[in-house]
């Protein structure tokens, strides 16, 4: 069985604490370097993978304006609990992120796919 290590889905929404405005550089680096940073502390638990679960999970990241996770919440299940607490866990294993290009807090919805490649 090989597990697809880059599982995880690169696109991530942003939904903002502050008003809804287009999306400007800055927005996308930060999504960018904040994926990036959740794709290096992901892991695929080995009980799932034994039991073959697989699934997307969506997770809310609460940031506050100097990087710092505030929450992590579950907004879409993947079915297996065991994925579902793995992907709430990820964001908390990062050491810090980068403020948010607003210096204010944001909610990122972040999409993690766990896939077991056959």
């Amino acid at each position: 069985m090989n597990i697809s290590r880059i599982a995880l889905l690169a696109a991530a929404g942003l939904t903002g604490l502050t008003a809804v405005a287009p999306a400007h550089a800055a927005d996308s680096e930060w999504s960018r370097k904040v994926s990036q940073l959740i794709s290096a502390n992901y892991s695929y638990p080995r009980s799932a993978q034994v039991r073959g679960e697989q699934g997307r999970v969506r997770i809310k990241i609460a940031f506050s304006g100097t990087g710092k996770v505030l929450s992590v919440d579950l907004v879409q299940s993947s079915g297996s609990a065991i994925l579902d607490r793995e992907a709430i866990r990820i964001p908390m294993k990062v050491a810090s992120f980068p403020p948010p290009p607003t210096h204010a807090n944001i909610e990122l919805v972040y999409p993690i796919t766990f896939r077991i490649d056959e």
